[in-house]
């Protein structure tokens, strides 16, 4: 058995950022980083890594205190990253270093329905009442955005303080740095289960049988961290349940691209927006479907494949039909079942929890790997802690919000999926249709306590007979969980 003052659980941005952030916070931890070296199915890998304060805004986002609490960890952590990379880089070569590009444009267009409308008018909002830089453009004058005539934006903001980083390089980049510290191992395999003695953590135990000890561990599996936690049933249903989000992205080459910043459209359909940007060596990322799942996403599929490639090519650039394919990427982001995160200690003594961000982890993880080094080693953190891990899950909607809120999510994919319907009548027709079908999963969930936020109505109308057993059930043990 090896012994460690740290076990951080999880390889990806989080938990390397945690691991960085604990290295500088005491430079004589022993740390050990334990995450399978190809990271099969993370969110970190697979992410557009946009830096996406301002543009991940949506208008039900601001109108709860959580949710603003959510978009001020935003704001934070957006501050935070010249300084975070400056400090990364002052430690790589320069051929390792990682670069912020700055820039992010987000447009609109008429290929999904009026919560696309909502939510540009948000981050409108949002960048004017925090006095945030913002310049409105010509959307048919957009370098890089060559959509097809039914396609065409209807507005542009350009947000300069936005952008995005490397995945890939940010990950190699945070890599590198670990392995040069002599306290700090990364351990190539994968967390099973904790060891728990009189109510404080003693160690790990490895799915291949081998054990770590250690005082305090960090659970940053993502949506592996579920697994781990089943494992401790009367400590797991005091946690909001972690789902799987998954979702697919792409990588194209071209001789020479016209795109030089992030462009992206407002959060719509349930996904995070159609969006796009510049990697190094001309190629182009592109991103990102979205699918809410029980069990993580290994590879992605031909529906979205096409899917995603139909928008490329009709709401960016038609032109990108003769570009090269470099591959796909499918990866997941760990949703919980009130879509916040979990972030902070447990009644476990020595047992922290930083996942459940969503589509935030990779953004925030230079202020939430601070945040939670600091905590573990006795210092204030840099966040106040509207999160922690054992909670009721929280209400972010009432009931007829919700179904609202879902509604305008399943119209927009409707159409952005390209439903064609005859013209005359069925403009009421096709909303009645999905409006019963939402009302119906509501009343057989029979839940006004714990309102299903809409993003998970996908799991359960996609097998409705198991899941809506199967969430009747977990609410119910919330309640006995805080009875």
């Amino acid at each position: 058995m090896s012994t460690y003052d740290v076990v951080v659980a999880g390889n990806g941005a989080l938990g390397l950022a945690t691991a960085r952030s604990l290295t500088l916070q005491d430079p004589n931890l022993r740390i050990a980083v334990v995450g399978p070296a190809g990271r099969p199915g993370g969110a970190s890998g697979a992410a557009g890594a946009m830096l996406g304060c301002y543009g991940e805004v949506t208008a039900p986002l601001l109108r709860t205190a959580p949710g603003r609490a959510r978009h001020a960890q935003s704001v934070l952590a957006a501050r935070l990253w010249p300084s975070w990379l400056e400090g990364l880089n002052s430690a790589l070569p320069a051929e390792d270093q990682v670069r912020l590009d700055a820039g992010t444009i987000v447009f609109s267009n008429a290929k999904s329905g009026t919560i696309e409308d909502e939510n540009y008018a948000a981050i409108h909002e949002a960048v004017k009442a925090d006095e945030e830089p913002w310049e409105e453009l010509d959307p048919n004058q957009v370098p890089g955005l060559n959509p097809a005539e039914d396609c065409r934006p209807k507005r542009a903001l350009f947000l300069p303080r936005e952008g995005s980083v490397d995945a890939s390089r940010l990950l190699r980049g945070l890599t590198r740095v670990l392995e040069q510290s002599p306290r700090v191992s990364l351990i190539d395999g994968a967390v099973k289960a904790l060891d728990v003695q009189a109510g404080r953590i003693t160690g790990v135990r490895l799915e291949d049988g081998r054990t770590l000890a250690a005082a305090q561990v960090v659970l940053a599996m993502g949506v592996g961290t579920q697994a781990v936690l089943d494992e401790l049933p009367e400590l797991a249903r005091r946690i909001p349940r972690i789902f799987s989000g998954g979702g697919t992205s792409l990588l194209l080459q071209v001789p020479r691209t016209q795109l030089k910043h992030v462009v992206r459209t407002p959060n719509r359909a349930f996904a995070c927006g159609l969006h796009g940007m510049p990697r190094a060596g001309n190629q182009l990322y592109f991103g990102a479907t979205n699918i809410l799942m029980a069990r993580p996403m290994l590879r992605t599929t031909p529906a979205d494949m096409f899917f995603l490639l139909e928008c490329v090519l009709e709401q960016i650039d038609q032109d990108l039909c003769a570009a090269q394919l470099v591959g796909w990427q499918a990866g997941n982001r760990p949703v919980t079942v009130d879509t916040c995160p979990l972030i902070g200690p447990t009644s476990v003594e020595g047992l922290w929890l930083l996942t459940g961000t969503y589509r935030d982890g990779l953004f925030q993880s230079p202020l939430l790997g601070q945040h939670l080094a600091r905590r573990m080693c006795g210092q204030p953190g840099l966040i106040n802690e509207d999160f922690p891990p054992e909670r009721k899950p929280i209400a972010l909607y009432t009931l007829a919000e919700a179904r609202a809120e879902a509604l305008k999510h399943y119209l927009a994919m409707g159409w952005e999926h390209g439903i064609r319907l005859p013209k005359v009548g069925w403009h009421r027709s096709f909303p009645r249709f999905y409006q019963q079908m939402l009302d119906s999963l509501y009343e057989e969930l029979g839940e006004e306590e714990f309102v299903m936020p809409p993003e998970l109505l996908a799991i359960v109308d996609g097998h409705r007979a198991v899941m809506v057993p199967f969430f009747r059930n977990y609410y119910a043990e919330v309640r006995k969980a805080w009875a």
